[in-house]
């Protein structure tokens, strides 16, 4: 608009100062949630906010962070935890994914230092195999084990139905054609979400969680909110 323009809207009736605010703060709204990662699909959104009576939360990325982060280590076979930690962060070393960052977090949380890869070979859904020197390490899910025929012990596999209704994930680390131990991980919470969490249950809301994960994890999560 031109100076004459904007002095005749500003001038104008209360009828037309209502259409020009109206969409003006709207925008202002709008604008000021993105600001906060919040994505509003247009204004009739926010008119029919007061009606709300349920919210429904994606789980990972929304109420607990992406990356996880390691709970407790289970050895057998002679192992012990550094050694175990050492094995799994030189194989996850170079790759980028949210287990791998939580290994190599706690690997660096105690002060350890990992030897470089000589070869590796990721398969995609289940773990990864690296040659270090005349060892063989395999890094993955319990799957990922049985299709390269490691046995288990009976102790280790209790452990994790033990974790799995805690709602834990495990990771499992192989040297050469025996079992070294497990890694347990456990998902991180936001931050802020207890607190949202509550703030909403004092407005009376239903709040339910969508997640691709495993029930009982879903539900330990809902358990922690509160």
């Amino acid at each position: 608009l031109g100076t004459s323009s904007t002095l005749a809207s500003l001038n104008a009736t209360f009828g037309w100062h209502m259409v020009i605010i109206g969409p003006l703060g709207t925008l202002n709204f709008l604008n000021l949630a993105s600001r906060y990662g919040i994505l509003i699909k247009d204004g009739r959104s926010l008119q029919l906010l007061s009606k709300v009576d349920t919210v429904v939360f994606d789980k990972t990325g929304t109420l607990t962070q992406e990356q996880p982060h390691v709970g407790k280590l289970y050895v057998c076979n002679g192992y012990e935890e550094d050694q175990l930690l050492v094995y799994a962060a030189a194989a996850e070393y170079k790759q980028t994914h949210p287990i791998a960052l939580a290994i190599l977090e706690k690997a660096e949380q105690r002060g350890l230092l990992w030897p470089e890869i000589e070869e590796a070979k990721y398969e995609v859904g289940y773990g990864i195999k690296v040659s270090l020197g005349q060892e063989l390490i395999r890094v993955g899910s319990v799957r990922f084990m049985e299709m390269e025929e490691i046995a288990i012990p009976p102790d280790i596999l209790k452990k994790q139905q033990l974790g799995y209704e805690q709602g834990y994930s495990f990771v499992y680390v192989a040297i050469n054609n025996q079992l070294g131990g497990a890694i347990e991980l456990r998902a991180t919470i936001r931050p802020e979400a207890k607190r949202i969490i509550n703030y909403l249950q004092q407005r009376h809301l239903s709040m339910y969680i969508i997640s691709g994960d495993h029930e009982k994890p879903t539900q330990k999560l809902a358990e922690e909110l509160g």
